[in-house]
């Protein structure tokens, strides 16, 4: 069986402690004095501060510009809000020893109320500004009472403003600090509060701090200097696995033996471990103010509540090299102000050149003195003339100008230059005035020149995110300890919508002596997981822009029918909410989601209402369409009798008008037949064309008589057609 080996002694008393922390405090500053100055040197450059000393003092002795153009505090400010944009958030998995996905998601909820709670987003910020300006940056987590008047603790994330402050042990390597096994923080506190705090407590000097945090000692007129040192140690215990899968330290069983006893839960094995605490003291000069150690109310955890966030890092022959964003951009920001300075000092002098005067031409005129650097209504001078060889007089030209100094090409190419070369340190090789006048870019290729600046500082955002998830660590394993007795509880979802949970509520179980917990966080192992990318607004938003798009489409409708409600739901704008609330029932889904919500004892009588309502929407659908089907059949019934009374009445209609005709034909016909007669001797000719006119009609005749046969055929037609209806 492994061994645990045995660590370091730690400093027990009060004076070895004290001794420990100044130890650790030298060490740190030892190791971390560099990264320090060349942090201050980043900040001062990124705040303005971008010229060398001496050479400031010499331009600004000769009266000479000295301009800043601080790019590369836009740079920072890029990298830190697309950080911003996209901030990870913490998500629970249930791994093992009793976990559940339920409780997950409740613990889940309960992380994003302490960060809400807390407003984490103002720690995650400052600490991931600080890493992409200097190289690190810190927040942490603490415990608070609820308010004035409860008993409750809530958990809650702040921001290290200064990251001066914080002496992390040097050899942690995790990138969040979750392996440091010691950690200072200094803190100012007015001199009478700690007098209130602490009235025995006497102050004297401590150790200076590292730069950044170089105090003289800790004390001043009105402040007293602390420090808040936390230490990780391993206490010897044996690990016993439960008959119900459960693993229990031995103190831990003493604890909760009652109800062990209760449901019949022993050990089945064992084996020598350790416990890992964390401890904290409030430090003076010599002497400890406040503890929570073995001997107080230890702190439950076993990871230090200060969590580091780190920029780029370079481990160079044994020493660790921690700088961000703007180290690099100095010297190109340098070479890009001293090129700008020089042009724009050449021309400003361009307006100060002197005048050309011949003597005496300015005599009394004491207005010249100034005239290339105050500007004049008017300039006088005094007319000169010179004598020429034959005696005449000839005038002189009034006084001219010389012409300034021109601005040298290589000052604008220079600056060009050095532009480039910080734009291509600071990961932003393309900016769009860098493309051809008049030319069209593509969507594609912008997003592509995005992606390109988001890979070049990806570091820094994966670093955030390695930082939240030992956030979520930590409060993961606290939240046992803070939250396990039965209370009400705010927790958030995904959506950011609000809910109350009641927290470690005794059910009935099957067997009525053992009583079940619900929602219980003590129990299980739970892990970490990040989502990143946009936020789930920015989501929201994409999903609603889908979705109405989708309801142009032949699926629309069915979706619609199908989930009405969460379309509402992702829509902005004002009742969107309550609408949705209002169909969420009319989906069998979204009754079952809204039994969920209410007590027990009210789900059988809502949800055997809602069955007796849904079987009777159920018949009178059923009857709706037997009601439409009898009707259909009524109305063809209906509609084939007027059309047989049509086809009747259209019939009678055309025997008639054949019949007169045919009266008429056989009229015209006898009468034609008389007229062959009587003039058939007289005009042969015209004999000839009547007979052929006759013969005419007679054919038409015989078409008429077709005609009728015809008629007859139809009518016959119909009256089967009538009987077969």
């Amino acid at each position: 069986m492994p061994i645990i080996p045995e660590s370091d002694k730690p400093a027990v008393s009060d004076k070895e402690i004290v001794e420990e922390c100044a130890k650790r405090l030298r060490i740190a500053m030892e190791a971390e004095g560099d990264n320090r100055q060349m942090a201050i040197e980043a900040l001062e450059f990124g705040n303005g501060k971008q010229w060398p000393d001496d050479l400031y003092n010499r331009r600004k002795i000769d009266k000479r510009p000295s301009l800043t153009i601080n790019h590369t505090n836009t740079f920072v400010k890029r990298v830190v809000n697309n950080m911003r944009l996209q901030r990870p958030r913490i998500k629970v998995h249930a791994v093992g020893n009793g976990a559940d996905k339920d409780v997950a998601d409740v613990v889940a909820g309960l992380i994003r109320h302490v960060e809400a709670r807390s407003n984490a987003s103002i720690a995650y910020d400052t600490g991931g500004e600080s890493a992409v300006r200097m190289g690190w940056g810190y927040w942490r987590v603490l415990s608070e009472w609820e308010d004035e008047g409860s008993f409750e603790q809530e958990l809650c994330i702040k921001p290290i403003r200064n990251p001066f402050t914080v002496y992390m042990d040097p050899s942690a390597v995790d990138p969040a600090g979750s392996d440091a096994q010691w950690c200072i923080i200094t803190e100012k506190m007015d001199r009478q509060e700690f007098q209130r705090k602490y009235p025995d407590m006497q102050l004297k000097p401590f150790t200076s701090g590292a730069p950044g945090d170089d105090l003289a000692d800790w004390e001043s007129r009105t402040e007293i200097r602390l420090a808040e040192y936390f230490r990780v140690r391993q206490v010897r215990d044996t690990l016993h696995r439960m008959s119900n899968g459960m693993t229990l330290f031995a103190s831990d069983i003493a604890k909760a033996r009652d109800v062990l006893e209760a449901q019949n839960i022993v050990s089945v094995d064992s084996r020598p471990s350790y416990r890992q605490t964390v401890e904290w003291f409030r430090i003076t000069g010599t002497d400890i103010a406040d503890r929570r150690d073995r001997y107080k109310d230890p702190l439950p955890d076993k990871y230090i509540p200060v969590v580091r966030c780190e920029g780029n890092v370079l481990d160079l022959n044994g020493r660790v090299i921690r700088k961000g964003m703007i180290a690099d951009l100095m010297d190109p920001a340098r070479m890009y102000n001293y090129w700008r300075t020089c042009e724009t000092e050449q021309i400003a002098l361009s307006t100060k050149s002197p005048w050309l005067t011949a003597e005496g031409q300015t005599d009394g005129h004491d207005e010249w003195a100034s005239a290339n650097t105050a500007p004049h209504a008017y300039l006088t001078y005094k007319p000169v003339t010179i004598e020429q060889p034959d005696g005449s007089q000839t005038p002189l030209p009034p006084p001219q100008q010389v012409a300034g100094p021109q601005v040298p090409a290589g000052f604008v190419q220079a600056a060009q230059g050095a532009m480039q070369d910080l734009m291509a340190t600071a990961g932003m090789p393309h900016e769009p005035r860098a493309d051809t006048p008049g030319s069209v870019i593509s969507g594609k290729a912008l997003r592509e020149r995005a992606a390109m600046s988001d890979i070049g500082h990806f570091q820094f955002y994966d670093n955030q995110t390695r930082s939240i998830s030992h956030t979520g660590t930590i409060l993961l394993s606290l939240i046992p300890h803070y939250y396990s007795a039965e209370r009400m509880q705010r927790i958030i979802g995904e959506d950011g919508v609000p809910s109350m949970v009641k927290l470690n509520q005794k059910v009935p179980g099957p067997d009525p002596a053992i009583a079940k917990v619900k929602n219980d966080v003590t129990v299980g192992r739970y892990d970490v997981v990040m989502d990143t990318g946009p936020g789930y607004e920015t989501r929201r938003i994409e999903a609603a822009e889908s979705m109405i798009d989708l309801m142009k489409t032949p699926l629309g409708e069915m979706a619609a029918k199908a989930g009405g409600d969460i379309i509402l739901r992702n829509l902005d704008f004002p009742g969107a909410s309550d609408l949705a609330d209002r169909l969420t029932p009319m989906s069998d889904q979204g009754m079952q989601d809204k039994l969920e919500s209410i007590p027990k004892e009210a789900r059988g009588i809502v949800t055997s209402l809602y069955q007796s309502l849904k079987q009777a929407q159920d018949t009178i659908q059923q009857l709706a369409l037997e009601k439409k089907a009898r009707m259909d059949v009524a109305e063809l019934r209906e509609k084939g009798s007027t059309e047989r009374e049509h086809i009747k009445a259209g019939v009678k209609v055309h025997d008639t008008e054949m019949r007169t005709q045919t009266t008429r034909e056989d009229t015209l016909s006898r009468t034609q037949t008389a007229l062959v007669d009587t003039h058939t001797r007289a005009h042969a000719s015209i004999a000839v064309a009547e007979i052929g006119a006759a013969g005419q009609m007679l054919n038409t005749h015989v078409e008429q008589a077709h005609e009728k046969q015809m008629a007859k055929e139809m009518l016959k037609n119909a009256d089967k057609a009538e009987h077969s209806v």
